[in-house]
C-alpha cells in the first residue's frame, strides 16, 4: 500500500480533480504576461517563483544584469517560492534576530502564534501533564522547539512548521505519539496547523490503533486528508510534510509523508554508538517514487535555469505546464501535485525501543538540509539530559548552516525525546 493513493468515493475524487484543474488553469493564465512585463520584473520575478516545497509559476525571463542581485535571486530560487503579491525587494538585509529566538511548535490556531518566543519543555516539571499522561510518559522526557526562517523578499513570512507530543492516546498509558510537520506553499502553515490539531484526534478514533497500528495509522491519515479537502483552506499548491511516531508499549511505528525525518540514536553512555534513520525522505527522484509519478503523467526534473546554475532539487511537474514544482513525492494537501502521482499515504517503519536507545529526534528539513543525522546526534548527545538546551543548540546550529549556505533560512523545528533509563523491550 505504500505506492497507492487512499481510496476515495467517486464524488470526492471528481471534486478534487475539478478543483485541481481550475487551479492549474488559473496558474497557467497568470503566466501569460508579455515579454516586456517579465523583463521589467527581472530578478524579482525570478526569485519569487520558488519555495521551500513547491513552485507554482513558469520560468521568468532573463534576470536584470545586476550580478549581485542575480546571484542572490539564483540562490533564493533554489529553495523558495511565494505568491507574487508577497514579493518585495531583494536587498539581502536580514532583520536583527537574537540567537535562540524560538516559536512554539504547537502555536495558536492557523499560525496566530508564529512570532511568540516560546519553547515547550517537559522534564522534571509535570505541571502541563495530567496524571494519566505522566504515567504514560514514564521515563521519557521531551522538548520541542521551532524557529521561524527568513526570506528577504517576504517580510510577512510566518512559521509554517508545527509539532506535537501526545501521551496517553485513547486514555491508554501504553499509547503515545510524537510528530513534526513542515508546511509549504502560500497556505502551508494552515495545512500544517490542521494536521497538528487533527492527526492525534484521528489516531484516537481508530479502534485498532493498539492491535493493528500500521492499518490504523494509514486509515487515520486517509480520514484526515478527506476532511482537509472539505475545509476552506486552499490546498491547490499548498501542503505539508508529516513525520510522526505512534509508540505502543515499547514498539515504535514511525510514519512518514514527505522529507521531514525521524532518527533514533543508540548510546553506550559515553557517545552515540549507532544512528538509525527511522524514516526515509520522500524525494521525487527516488526509485519507486519517480516511477509512480511518471506513470501518473508527471515529470521529475530540477528547476529550469541556465547551464551551470545550481537549480536545486528534483521537483514534480505537470507534463505540459511548469507547475507545481513540488520538491517531495509525498505530502498532505497539494491537490495539483496529487493529480500526477504525489500521494499522502504514509510509509511506516517499525522499531523496538531498547535499553540501548538514548534519544530520538523528529525534525523538519530545516534541520536536515545541511546537517547529517550523525551530526545531529553529536550535537544533541552532550546535552541530552538538558533537553531545552539541546533543542536550542540544535536549532541554532541548523540556522547557522543555512545562513552560511543560503540567502534564505528555512523554518527549523525539532522534537527531542530522551529515552534513557527506559526499560526497553529486552
Amino acid at each position: 500500500g505504500d505506492s497507492q493513493q487512499p481510496t476515495t468515493n467517486s464524488d470526492g475524487k471528481k471534486k478534487k480533480e475539478e478543483r485541481a484543474a481550475k487551479a492549474t488553469r488559473r496558474s497557467s493564465h497568470s503566466h501569460s504576461h508579455s515579454h516586456s512585463q517579465r523583463s521589467r520584473q527581472g530578478h524579482r520575478a525570478t526569485a519569487a517563483k520558488h519555495s521551500m516545497g513547491c513552485v507554482s509559476s513558469t520560468p521568468a525571463a532573463e534576470p536584470e544584469p545586476e550580478l549581485d542581485h542575480a546571484q542572490k535571486a539564483a540562490q533564493q530560487r533554489r529553495r523558495l517560492s511565494v505568491a507574487p503579491q508577497q514579493v518585495g525587494d531583494i536587498d539581502g538585509k536580514s532583520p536583527s534576530m537574537k540567537d535562540g529566538d524560538a516559536n512554539a511548535a504547537a502555536a495558536a490556531d492557523q499560525g496566530a502564534g508564529d512570532d511568540s518566543k516560546m519553547a515547550e519543555v517537559v522534564g522534571g516539571d509535570d505541571s502541563k501533564l495530567g496524571k494519566l499522561e505522566v504515567e504514560s510518559r514514564g521515563h521519557l522526557r521531551h522538548a520541542m522547539l521551532s524557529r521561524k526562517g527568513y526570506v528577504p523578499y517576504n517580510r510577512n513570512k510566518v512559521n509554517q512548521d508545527r509539532a506535537f507530543v501526545k501521551y496517553a492516546l485513547q486514555g491508554d498509558v501504553e499509547l503515545s505519539a510524537f510528530g513534526v510537520m513542515d508546511g509549504h506553499g502560500e497556505f502551508g502553515h494552515l495545512v500544517a496547523e490542521f494536521v497538528r490539531k487533527n492527526l492525534p484526534l484521528y489516531l484516537e478514533k481508530q479502534e485498532n490503533l493498539k492491535s493493528d497500528p500500521k492499518a490504523a495509522i494509514t486509515e487515520a491519515v486517509e480520514q484526515l486528508t478527506k476532511e482537509l479537502a472539505t475545509t476552506n483552506i486552499n490546498i491547490s499548491f499548498s501542503g505539508t510534510t508529516a513525520v510522526f511516531t505512534v509508540k505502543v508499549k515499547n514498539r515504535l511505528y514511525v510514519a512518514n509523508i514527505g522529507d521531514s525525518r525521524c532518527v533514533i540514536y543508540e548510546s553506550d553512555g559515553s557517545k552515540v554508538t549507532k544512528t538509525k534513520n527511522a524514516s526515509r525522505d520522500h524525494k521525487p527522484e527516488n526509485p519507486g517514487e519517480k516511477e509512480r509519478i511518471l506513470r501518473a503523467g508527471g515529470r521529475v526534473e530540477p528547476l529550469p535555469g541556465p547551464p551551470g546554475e545550481d537549480c536545486g532539487p528534483h521537483r514534480v511537474w505537470l507534463k505540459e505546464v511548469d507547475v507545481p514544482g513540488l520538491a517531495m513525492s509525498r505530502s498532505i494537501g497539494d491537490e495539483v501535485s496529487q493529480t500526477v502521482g504525489v500521494i499522502s499515504v504514509p510509509e511506516i517503519l517499525e522499531f523496538d525501543l531498547t535499553a540501548k536507545d538514548a534519544f530520538i529526534v523528529w525534525a523538519s528539513d530545516g534541520v536536515w538540509e545541511f546537517l547529517s543525522s550523525e551530526q545531529v546526534g553529536d550535537i544533541v548527545f552532550p546535552m541530552r539530559r538538558d533537553l531545552n538546551k539541546a533543542a536550542a543548540t540544535l536549532v541554532q546550529a541548523a540556522h547557522k548552516q543555512w545562513s552560511q549556505e543560503e540567502e534564505v533560512v528555512d523554518d527549523i523545528t525539532c522534537v527531542i525525546v530522551n529515552c534513557e533509563n527506559h526499560p526497553g523491550s529486552d
